[in-house]
């Protein structure tokens, strides 16, 4: 059986807390990618942010390049093992209602996986 660590992009595009929300939606979109973690100075995660939040932010009528990434964040996203099944991240995406899991081992940030690669690996 296939674990998140089998299906996780290990290329993970991370962000400053203070990158704009127009910057965000460009590396994102020149990634072709939905997320982006939020690093502080010391490249700790801190947050992510989704096309769903910059939706949101746009939708609130913010002018996309004032907010800052860290104003519409995730803080503290849910986390996964990279030693957990695949049923295991799809539950775990289910419980908090999010599409992408920061993936860890021993505490260390090395992915994260999407419902995009999910659905790749079950089908």
């Amino acid at each position: 059986m296939s674990t998140v660590a089998d299906v996780m992009t290990r290329d993970i595009l991370t962000v400053a807390r203070s990158a704009t929300l127009g910057q965000v939606a460009r590396d994102l979109r020149g990634r072709n990618v939905g997320s982006a973690l939020v690093v502080d100075e010391a490249q700790a995660p801190i947050g992510m942010i989704t096309e769903r939040e910059l939706v949101d932010s746009v939708a609130a009528s913010r002018n996309p390049d004032a907010g800052v990434a860290e104003s519409w964040m995730k803080a503290e996203p849910a986390t996964i093992e990279g030693s957990a099944t695949l049923t295991d991240a799809s539950a775990l995406m289910q419980l908090h209602r999010v599409r992408h899991l920061p993936v860890t081992e021993d505490g260390k940030l090395v992915g994260i996986v999407s419902m995009r690669d999910l659905l790749a690996n079950t089908l």
